[in-house]
């Protein structure tokens, strides 16, 4: 099998435990080795990445399990992590059967009407 992801494969990321790691953000020891093992470019568009900007995101979220571990772990420039997250969460929505909220800003609602004569 060919791994056409920027991800390793055969790595037990997706574990079988039934909480999450307490652990949520990547340690700064764990950031700069993922940063080199990608070779300080962004792990989606291969970009060069800056070392302020650069966000750190998990390879299988965290919220579904997927472990605070450098294996799991992939940098990525803003852009491609917006991206990704989207895609994800498009396909949690699919996959729940939950509509998506319809279009249009949901703030825009119509207030009842107040009859200001004294």
């Amino acid at each position: 099998m060919v791994n056409k992801t920027p991800f390793p494969i055969n790595v037990d990321v997706f574990g079988t435990q039934e909480k999450r790691d307490k652990r949520r953000a990547f340690t700064l020891t764990q950031r700069n080795e993922i940063w080199d093992q990608q070779g300080g470019k962004c792990a989606i568009c291969r970009k060069k990445l800056e070392a302020r900007s650069t966000e750190y995101d998990h390879v299988k979220p965290w919220a579904d399990r997927g472990r605070t571990i450098t294996v799991n772990g992939a940098a990525l420039c803003a852009n491609c992590h917006k991206i990704k997250t989207h895609k994800e969460r498009l396909v949690k929505i699919n996959n729940s059967g939950r509509r998506p909220h319809q279009q249009g800003n949901p703030w825009n609602i119509e207030l009842p009407k107040i009859d200001l004569r004294i």
